[in-house]
């Protein structure tokens, strides 16, 4: 799980030097937060940090994170 912007800029960093390519692409999380994004074989979760002012006030935010916990505790058999 990439939990924010700095984690998800800081791992395409990463997957850009060692592969080339960004292993999820530009944009706003809401909209990429979906889609399906694999780094050597391993599914790769784009997603909000879980602390600062917008969690505790955007309700919306705490809900689009708790799916993707969601999700990906479904796809490791949790």
């Amino acid at each position: 799980m990439l939990m924010g912007d700095v984690a998800i800029k800081a791992f395409n960093y990463i997957s850009k030097r060692l592969t080339g390519k960004n292993t999820t692409p530009s944009g706003s999380t809401y909209k990429i937060r979906k889609g399906q994004f694999f780094y050597n074989e391993k599914r790769v979760f784009p997603s909000y940090v879980q602390t600062g002012q917008n969690y505790l006030i955007e309700k919306s935010k705490r809900t689009m994170i708790a799916e993707d916990l969601a999700e990906a505790a479904k796809i490791i058999g949790k």
